[in-house]
């Protein structure tokens, strides 16, 4: 019995080591830490968001909804630029979680090519920097006609 509550408490205490609040961005951060820095940033601007469950998140890192809008977010923390990988990860991933919005969000830049793919499956394109304000964001870019 002792052994199970000590089990349980370990458990505990490294869960609540991966949800520790993130004040600013690290550049020691790994990818985990980049997704919950993301949840909490969106949290914060009144979003809904929560992370995703790993290796079955079928491209999408966090799920995050507000005044009806359901987003899906991919988070890539890189240090090159991002792919087009990550756009056909969240391309799929808003049809999978029925999203509105899918959108990628990194610390690095984007190549021509990702730029060109969400340009042509509606995906937004952000810094980490911009997503306290996703939500004005995602007006503009919805209502532009290139988007």
């Amino acid at each position: 019995m002792i052994y199970v509550v000590a089990a349980i408490e370990q458990q505990v205490l490294a869960a609540s080591a991966l949800t520790k609040p993130y004040t600013k961005f690290s550049d020691e951060f790994k990818p985990a830490e980049f997704e919950l820095f993301c949840a909490q940033v969106l949290g914060e601007n009144g979003w809904d968001a929560r992370v995703t469950k790993g290796s079955r998140d079928q491209g999408v890192d966090v799920i995050a909804v507000k005044d009806g809008l359901r987003v899906v977010v991919q988070c890539k923390l890189y240090t090159g630029p991002v792919g087009n990988k990550a756009v056909q990860e969240v391309s799929a991933g808003r049809a999978h979680e029925k999203a509105h919005f899918g959108v990628v969000v990194s610390n690095s830049r984007y190549t021509a090519s990702a730029e060109a793919l969400a340009k042509t499956n509606r995906i937004l394109l952000l810094h980490y920097r911009d997503l306290s304000n996703l939500y004005g964001n995602l007006e503009r870019w919805s209502a532009s006609p290139a988007a």
